[in-house]
């Protein structure tokens, strides 16, 4: 992610990057500079927040195994 400083147009690449809560915002803690955190530079790379989409037959697992336990311990 690209971070760019607005007091000396400074800019900063960072890969792994860690957000943390100042007030209100989301800052990222790596990105400070001139005594205040950089803002985040919006990029064709970034698209914000991934989507994770799990198939419908990874999604059944608790059910089935809830109900191969209920139904095979049961008391004759």
């Amino acid at each position: 992610m690209k971070f760019h400083c607005k007091k000396c147009n400074d800019i900063k690449n960072i890969y792994k990057v860690k957000f943390v809560s100042v007030g209100s915002d989301l800052v990222c803690k790596d990105a400070y500079c001139c005594n205040e955190y950089m803002e985040q530079v919006i990029t064709d790379e970034y698209k914000g927040m991934p989507e994770v989409k799990r198939p419908d037959s990874d999604t059944n697992h608790s059910n089935r195994l809830w109900n191969d336990f209920k139904y095979n311990n049961t008391e004759k």
